[in-house]
């Protein structure tokens, strides 16, 4: 059941990227909250303090890729629930693949617009990766 609210909260965040150019905070409270619950009831891949460390850990990391502008405020946000929903090997496998597909959306962009500096719409990259790290635990 976890993965499937995952899938919505993806989901969601992508359309709004996509059409809104962000990620709205209170879509992400919700699904924090969610997140916590299911968490606090043993539904999630881990109990609260375990959770609560994964969280602070995605936030250093994703605060240290803001400051290199590697990435926005909302995909750091983005991450810090999902590594609620998500065990640590695929989270980081997660975020690995993000950036590869990132590149992949990334670099043709590039050259068509002749920029050195892009800005895609994160959220797409971080579902494509979230669906093929999880795509096992969905099945069964």
């Amino acid at each position: 059941m976890t993965i499937k609210v995952l899938y919505f909260l993806l989901s969601g965040s992508v359309l709004t990227d996509i059409l809104k150019n962000k990620i709205f905070n209170a879509w992400l409270l919700i699904y924090a909250g969610i997140g916590l619950a299911l968490a606090a009831a043993g539904h999630g891949p881990d109990k609260i303090p375990v959770v609560l460390l994964k969280m602070l850990v995605t936030f250093v990391i994703g605060i240290f890729l803001y400051f290199l502008k590697a990435l926005g405020g909302g995909d750091i946000k983005l991450f810090i629930v999902i590594s609620m929903f998500l065990t640590i090997e695929e989270l980081a496998l997660t975020f690995i693949l993000s950036m590869v597909f990132a590149l992949v959306i990334g670099i043709p962009k590039m050259i068509i617009d002749r920029k050195l500096h892009q800005t895609i719409h994160f959220a797409l990259p971080v579902l494509l990766s979230v669906l093929l790290v999880t795509y096992n635990s969905m099945l069964m």
